[in-house]
């Protein structure tokens, strides 16, 4: 792997590895996919990357039973060694990639909308779709901190726009198992802090 290649790689490891964090890590997938977008990567070239070379160096934080919520710290020689083996580890992505797995797809969709945006577009688009799945991924009966009535002012008329589309992704992303959380309550949330 070139000098240059490996510089274009970096940050797409680090943000992909977000996904595997023992928190709450759907409120990333905006920023995930800006990385994406901006690397240039198309969208084999990323699912490469995810399943075969950050998949199988984070997964196990997500195996611990306390594993690391702030910032994995990513063997790079490692990740090297799997970029250059083109190979994706199968049987432990169907041990485990459920895990990761619809949160990836969220990646990959909005990654797609973020392509070809300018940094000022990708800036106000990222802003306004983290603060949507920052209050639908928080339980509909608190109040969502980053929801400030200045930042929501700022992004109200975009976010609406997004909201249309994004509501999909956050619903897919939402697992069946989060009974706490109903999609329709969650979207109902979100609704109500655009009005």
């Amino acid at each position: 792997m070139t000098r240059e290649e490996l510089a274009r790689r970096k940050p797409v490891w680090e943000a992909m590895s977000d996904l595997f964090l023992d928190t709450e890590t759907r409120w990333a997938v905006p920023y995930i996919a800006r990385r994406c977008a901006e690397s240039g990567y198309d969208d084999e070239a990323l699912e490469r990357i995810f399943w075969g070379e950050v998949f199988p160096e984070a997964i196990p934080n997500l195996l611990q039973v306390a594993g690391e919520w702030g910032l994995l710290a990513l063997d790079e020689a490692a990740l090297i060694k799997r970029a250059n083996h083109h190979s994706i580890p199968w049987l432990a992505r169907r041990a485990h990639g459920r895990m990761v797995q619809d949160s990836w797809l969220g990646v990959r969709q909005v990654t797609d909308w973020l392509r070809g945006l300018s940094d000022d577009e990708l800036s106000s688009r990222v802003s306004a779709l983290t603060l949507l799945g920052h209050r639908f991924f928080e339980p509909p009966q608190q109040s969502c901190l980053m929801a400030t009535p200045e930042r929501v002012r700022l992004v109200r008329e975009l976010a609406k726009a997004q909201w249309v589309r994004y509501e999909p992704v956050c619903r897919a992303m939402l697992g069946s198992e989060e009974k706490s959380m109903p999609a329709d309550e969650c979207a109902a949330a979100v609704r109500k802090m655009l009005e």
